[in-house]
């Protein structure tokens, strides 16, 4: 090929190669395009590509069916009163009791819950009508049976119209659970619970008692009732292991000036008296309120103690060492108990059976303390004292026994720790002065209120009692746990402990 035909050739190409380098591919080239000095073109490198990973094939979890939780059955017979007996008019399954203290009757317009009798036409409670101040004559129960080990839950709802009639829940045996009179045209629940030692059959039900102003008739309605077997419960409780709790603000001490004005100035029985005026007329609660009070101020929260947010039980709190059980607010409620670190209940440190039950003494909290249920137990009804010869010992180093020669009484006692006498002796000052109009009437309830009530409504309580009340309230002084829970009782019903905030008031009422 000579010189001339490479240069044709070349000149040829040139157009066919600047178009292959045009950014826009939507042109149309023509082969006779002249381009005078064309740009070299430079050389792409291809960009490498990177190989894509395979996707792993994903296998399906399989979904674990969710099994229900059982719904707790109630074991109660016709505990919503809807089954009555067309020829006796009686509620099936309820045994009325034979001495004739109460009349039954089938009720369709104060039924519980309310909605119910808008979407069931038969809907009914029964309305009991107690006839009688008899309470031996007053039990309205059912059988069941029980099997051993089993924990159950028995409940029930009452409505009071007059207020003269109190009911008292019965699982197997009386007790503690009462209803609050003074509640009228509303609905209020008790519950207890039950651990079967043996399989067996008990009865379940109440009793009705009656208040000062009965007039020997009066109806309170009866509905709702439930027996369930509880779930997650042992017969043995197991240890609990408080959570600690995180430090608060100091509460800013009250300025209780204005509250005991009347007060100032006053001295003897007059000062008494005055305080009387003071306290009195406080919101009564109902006995299960008791419980949410204690739930939130009865609270080891001081650095004194361990400071852990359990229960603060004087029955049981070593001031000086580790406690030997713990109590949770709320889940270690009682229930029944086997021994000392089972569960703590309500204690009436002025026992109900001095004041034969009656409200509003039976709710109020100014004596009313969280503690341990088997010691409770065995302090029962006895009076405080101090003991010479111990029959029991709680692990904290409560006692019962016989009393020192030197107390001035010579029958059973029991004497909690040295750390907690001054606060029993304010909650029986305070007694003695919250309720002077009534508390004359008490010495004769009871062998316990004998021993330590004079039958007056002024010094109210025997020589004995004074003296060892005082030298308890001057040898342990108000603590700030005192002092947080009166302020706190003064929140939930209204009133003050007047001996927690003056101590100096014993020395000037109760004059040696």
């Amino acid at each position: 090929m000579n010189n001339k035909t490479k240069i044709a050739i070349m000149l040829f190409s040139l157009p066919v190669l600047v178009a292959c380098g045009s950014g826009d591919d939507t042109n149309t080239i023509k082969s006779n395009t002249t381009v005078t000095n064309p740009t070299p073109l430079v050389p792409v490198a291809p960009t490498p590509v990177t190989p894509v990973t395979p996707v792993t094939p994903v296998t399906p979890t399989p979904v674990t069916p969710v099994t229900p939780t059982p719904v707790a059955s109630n074991l109660a017979v016709n505990g919503d009163f809807d089954d009555w007996d067309a020829v006796t008019g009686a509620p099936v399954g309820w045994n009325i009791d034979v001495k004739g203290g109460i009349t039954v009757a089938k009720e369709t317009i104060i039924t519980k819950p309310a909605t119910e009798a808008a979407t069931k036409a038969s809907a009914s409670s029964a309305a009991i009508t107690v006839i009688t101040g008899s309470q031996g004559d007053t039990d309205f129960r059912q059988s069941i049976d029980v099997e051993a080990g089993k924990t159950y839950t028995l409940s029930m709802s009452f409505y009071h119209t007059e207020g003269f009639i109190k009911a008292r829940v019965y699982l197997d045996t009386y007790t503690d659970e009462y209803s609050a009179p003074d509640l009228v045209n509303q609905w209020q629940e008790l519950s207890a619970d039950y651990t079967a030692t043996e399989t067996k059959s008990i009865e379940i039900g109440a009793r009705f008692y009656d208040e000062p102003s009965f007039d020997n008739s009066e109806i309170v309605y009866f509905d709702d009732v439930k027996f369930e077997e509880s779930t997650g419960t042992t017969v043995t409780p197991t240890p609990v292991t408080p959570t600690p709790v995180t430090p608060t603000t100091p509460i800013v001490p009250v300025d209780t000036t204005t509250y005991y004005k009347n007060a100032e100035g006053k001295e003897g029985f007059a000062l008494k008296t005055a305080l009387y005026d003071i306290t009195k007329g406080h919101t009564a609660k109902t006995y299960g309120d008791l419980w949410t009070f204690m739930a939130a101020n009865s609270l080891d929260k001081y650095s004194k103690y361990e400071n852990d947010g359990s229960i603060l039980d004087m029955y049981s709190e070593n001031p000086s060492a580790s406690d030997s059980y713990n109590y949770t607010p709320v889940t270690s409620q009682c229930g029944n108990y086997s021994g000392e670190g089972s569960c703590y209940n309500r204690e009436h440190s002025f026992p109900k059976s001095w004041f034969n039950d009656a409200s509003p003494m039976y709710t109020d909290i100014h004596h009313l303390f969280a503690t341990d249920g088997y010691v409770n137990g065995k302090r029962s009804n006895y009076p405080y004292g101090e003991v010479g010869s111990a029959t029991f010992t709680s692990t904290n180093g409560s006692k019962l026994g016989a009393a020192i020669t030197t107390l001035g009484y010579t029958g059973t006692v029991f004497e909690p720790i040295d750390e907690f006498k001054g606060d029993f002796a304010r909650a029986y000052f305070y007694m003695a002065t919250r309720y002077q109009d009534i508390a004359g009437s008490w010495e004769a309830n009871s062998d316990g209120a004998n021993a330590v009530l004079d039958g007056s409504s002024d010094k109210v309580f025997e020589n004995w009692v004074v003296v060892m009340l005082k030298r308890w309230s001057e040898n342990d002084p108000v603590s700030q746990k005192e002092i947080d829970r009166n302020e706190a009782a003064y929140q939930f019903q209204g009133n003050r402990n007047p001996f927690i905030n003056h101590p100096e008031y014993i020395n000037k009422i109760w004059v040696d």
